[in-house]
């Protein structure tokens, strides 16, 4: 009789698993074929039904993360990998797209934290040193960025766009011919990446070339057409060619895509400067600098314009700790 009740107890359980695992497989189809079909909310169901019936199955966390980006909610797809990784640590692409979403809700440091612990898994892989270069850019560590982004094109992958962005940091650091070199390298090997064209027209802005830097622009403009930050560059040119009707229209074709792009506001203050309507510049000014307060000129700027409207204690306190000469000799001329 134990034998028998041995053998019976033993089917009991193997048909009780069996059946759990074609039910959380059962699941998990239904939810890659809601997902296949764009129909996330049903996938969701579907996935959470899965981890209902199996509460270690990675592969529906997995997919249940990958559906909640698809529905623009980064902050439940990373507790959801969380919940995966819990599982198992070792999950090395649930340990990636984490990083990913930390990267694009603007923790850094546990996006690094992330990358690194694939340091060993990942030691060849161009992505790796790619993401990481991106993260340190967002820090400003940008020789560490130099590193690992050099460190992925030696590895032979993604390299357009790791050049591209080698190029983007040379151009942040000022260093204008080596940011040259490396966008056209990017663009030779992908004329698809209107970034390389936008940095190159800012090079040109920078050196004054402000034509040159409209080709680009264009260029840009033609690859991505409703792309905030090329309508508003290819403006700032306009605004610095004197050509003001197409600066404005191109900066509030920006403002209208981007409304928070700072750097619009700066130039659309700059150009009320140009019409003299300072009260409106100062408005302006005053929105971009409570956005991002490293704007390039963005304090002298701000300070002329109170100046005009007869705010000049606000100039003052505004230059109090900047020493580059023109501040220096509006604080001789203005401030007590």
């Amino acid at each position: 009789m134990r034998k028998i009740f041995i053998f019976i107890g033993l089917t009991f359980f193997l048909g009780c698993a069996g059946k759990r695992e074609h039910a959380r497989q059962n699941f998990l189809l239904k939810g890659n074929l809601a997902f296949e079909k764009g129909q996330f909310e049903q996938a969701l169901h579907y996935y959470n039904e899965a981890i209902g019936v199996d509460s270690t199955f990675t592969t529906a966390y997995y997919n249940k993360a990958l559906t909640l980006v698809e529905m623009d909610k980064p902050y439940e797809a990373i507790d959801t990998y969380d919940d995966l990784i819990q599982i198992d640590p070792k999950y090395s692409r649930a340990l990636y797209n984490r990083a990913n979403l930390y990267l694009d809700v603007n923790q850094y440091f546990s996006a690094l934290e992330d990358l690194e612990a694939l340091n060993e898994v990942w030691k060849d892989s161009a992505l790796l040193y790619f993401t990481k270069g991106l993260v340190n850019t967002k820090l400003k560590r940008y020789n560490k960025a130099i590193d690992e982004f050099r460190h992925s094109v030696e590895l032979g992958e993604n390299n357009a766009l790791a050049l591209i962005n080698l190029g983007n940091i040379y151009y942040y650091t000022g260093r204008y011919d080596s940011a040259r070199m490396f966008l056209k390298k990017g663009l030779e090997l992908d004329s698809t990446l209107g970034n390389g064209y936008n940095t190159l027209g800012m090079i040109d802005e920078k050196e004054g070339m402000y034509q040159k830097a409209i080709s680009y622009f264009n260029k840009a403009l033609e690859i991505e057409p409703k792309n905030a930050w090329f309508l508003n560059n290819k403006g700032f040119a306009y605004l610095q060619n004197n050509q003001l009707d197409s600066a404005e229209y191109l900066i509030n074709e920006s403002i209208k895509i981007d409304p928070y792009n700072a750097w619009a506001y700066r130039n659309k203050g700059l150009l009320e400067i140009e019409k003299e309507n300072y009260p409106k510049a100062v408005e302006l000014l005053e929105r971009a600098y409570k956005t991002d307060n490293e704007i390039d000129h963005l304090l002298q700027d701000l300070a002329t314009s109170y100046a005009k409207i007869g705010e000049i204690d606000k100039a003052c306190v505004l230059l109090k700790d900047v020493n580059d000469a023109e501040a220096m000799n509006f604080k001789k001329l203005n401030c007590l």
